[in-house]
């Protein structure tokens, strides 16, 4: 299905571009929650983040051309073991059909939700359906948490989570319908998704089929939101790993290219490669089927990114003078992925954490959100970012059509152009990659072509 307008993004999960944001660390409103006082991550950041932060930050969000936006977990995590620092992150929840009074309230979830779907923006909790932080109760509905220890098949790799499956089973489908019906939700991002393929059955098949179920009656009904039903699973392990447990039996169709994400930005919590080792073929493989890839089927929608909450930002990979361009490089990648797509606050600024004290490899990029451009190279980084990922909402093209790869040289310059054809809609656009600064004669394009080292050009034909 072909984009329909900017007040209601594609219902084709390959077009979705999602920004995320860690609730805690993002921004404070005074008008909001008090937030936390402590959380791991870079010591002098936001740790008192709420919901009305988000809210008050939505004009900068839309302004980049994505359509969905991640919450990190805003359920109630009062209580749970560990200390505040964890409780703060979400990821161990005490209460799933509560939202923590530290983040807000039922009323400011509303008020996000529905201002974020005026922007034109999906919103998308995540929700930790293989280990909690000690529910006590049971759910609306009745159904209760089996906390038996459970190791998923991952094994002892995974380490050893307490919610147990099947028995746990209903209880989690309440969680995933629970907040589309009542707030109008889009779907779920899905913490450590692994922990759901117990004994060798993915209870993902259920969830997500309990899931899909509502958001069809929704749309009978006349929904127009909480009607997309968009999951994604987090699985650290190479595409085979993945594709034996969250994608088995297409449990879940979409997943995070963490290959992907190694191959063009470098590992989660390693500093020692900025990505690209291998030039414009890493673009090229990044950019191929998902078979070709190591993937069981062509029907997974991985979903690529850079950086994340669990490790360095994209920008702490380079420490040349050149990192503002490297950042625009990935940048635009992102933008001509063949699927869905997620951007981490921050990075469209190329924020740093690498210097920051008390950053640790898995919570270094926890640091202060922010809506302006600090200097002239965020300011920079940021327009690119908005340029390429409107250019990427504005043409399906980019993210579903048939792709043609020409590689050549041309003097010192190494010149990849990717010509990309939609069949829906006929529309056509060429991404246009060099490592030195070089004019080039692009089929369909009636004027010489200025290409700046590692600034991709993106064209329209049509």
């Amino acid at each position: 299905m072909a984009q329909q307008n900017d007040n209601h993004p594609t219902e084709d999960y390959r077009g979705l571009t999602i920004y995320q944001v860690m609730v805690g660390s993002f921004m404070h409103s005074p008008e909001g929650a008090r937030g936390y006082r402590e959380m791991w991550g870079p010591d002098n950041n936001t740790k008192d983040g709420n919901l009305k932060g988000v809210t008050e930050a939505l004009d900068h969000i839309a302004s980049l051309g994505v359509n969905a936006i991640w919450l990190t977990p805003i359920f109630d995590s009062r209580g749970a073991a560990g200390g505040e620092k964890l409780q703060a992150s979400g990821y161990f929840a005490k209460d799933y059909f509560a939202i923590d009074p530290h983040f807000g309230t039922e009323d400011d979830l509303r008020e996000l939700v529905d201002a974020a779907h005026s922007h034109g923006l999906y919103v998308f909790l995540d929700g930790v359906f293989g280990h909690h932080g000690g529910v006590d109760k049971p759910s609306p509905g009745g159904n209760s948490i089996d906390s038996t220890p459970a190791l998923s098949d991952r094994g002892e790799e995974g380490g050893e989570g307490n919610v147990k499956y099947p028995e746990s089973l209903d209880y989690f489908k309440e969680v995933a319908t629970y907040w589309i019906d009542k707030f109008d939700i889009d779907g779920w991002r899905l913490d450590q998704a692994y922990q759901l393929c117990q004994n060798g059955h993915n209870y993902w098949v259920e969830i997500r089929e309990a899931v899909r179920q509502l958001c069809e009656r929704r749309r009978a009904e006349g929904k127009k939101w909480g009607v997309l039903g968009y999951m994604v699973g987090e699985d650290w392990s190479d595409a085979a790993g993945i594709s034996s447990r969250i994608y088995r039996d297409l449990g879940l169709v979409s997943a995070f290219d963490f290959d992907g994400k190694t191959l063009i930005s470098g590992p989660m919590g390693d500093l020692s490669d900025g990505g690209l080792p291998n030039g414009w073929d890493d673009v090229v493989t990044v950019y191929s089927s998902p078979t070709s890839r190591g993937y069981s089927t062509d029907e997974v929608l991985p979903n690529l990114f850079l950086s994340n909450h669990d490790g360095f930002r994209v920008a702490d990979h380079f420490y040349d003078e050149s990192d503002d361009i490297n950042v625009m490089t990935r940048f635009a990648i992102l933008a001509g992925y063949p699927g869905p797509v997620t951007l981490y606050y921050g990075d469209e600024f190329a924020d740093l954490s690498r210097d920051d004290e008390g950053a640790q490899p898995d919570n270094a990029g926890r640091t202060s959100g922010h809506i302006m451009a600090s200097d002239e190279r965020a300011a920079k980084v940021y327009n690119y970012v908005a340029k390429v990922m409107h250019f990427r909402r504005m043409n399906p093209a980019m993210w579903r059509g048939e792709q043609e790869f020409n590689r050549y040289r041309n003097g010192e310059a190494e010149v990849l152009i990717v010509t990309k054809t939609d069949a829906d809609t006929g529309n056509k656009v060429v991404m246009a990659f060099a490592d030195h600064d070089t004019t080039e004669i692009i089929p369909g394009i009636p004027y010489p072509v200025e290409l700046r080292a590692y600034i991709p050009e993106l064209l329209r034909i049509d």
